[in-house]
């Protein structure tokens, strides 16, 4: 039984690939800031994404940006998602204004330049890693 585990994690990682991204340089007294990548699923079936941790944070969520409308006025914010799918064939962006991983309570400043190693989790217990620049945009 565990082989078989073993073969299905590696059969999600073979249909998952990954858009090269970015993590937002934010100034030393901030203790959260936002990554970015495209996740894609070349598979024939479903991906879902259940996780992510990085050793800069203390955890990682991801969330979708969301429009409100509220007596009248336009509220943004964003809201934490407990897991993504992504269908097959496809692509999921994680970019401003749309998805993204929330890197929270950072556990030093980061710096331009640096590289930041995300480990994506998925529902078969399958771990991706994706290494990511630290950049001021």
């Amino acid at each position: 039984m565990r082989w078989l585990l073993i073969l299905l994690g590696s059969l999600a990682l073979a249909q998952a690939a990954v858009t090269p991204g970015w993590v937002r340089l934010v100034p030393p007294v901030v203790k959260d800031t936002a990554a970015y990548l495209t996740l894609e699923n070349r598979g024939k079936t479903p991906l879902r994404l259940v996780g992510a941790e990085t050793e800069v944070a203390e955890r990682v969520s991801f969330h979708q940006n969301n429009r409100e409308h509220r007596g009248g006025q336009v509220v943004l914010g964003m809201r934490p998602l407990p897991y993504l799918d992504i269908p097959p064939r496809s692509k999921v962006e994680f970019r401003p204004g749309k998805y993204h991983f929330m890197l929270e309570g950072l556990k030093r400043p980061l710096k331009a330049g640096e590289k930041v190693v995300l480990v994506l989790k998925f529902q078969d217990g399958s771990r991706l890693q994706v290494i990511l620049p630290v950049e001021e945009r």
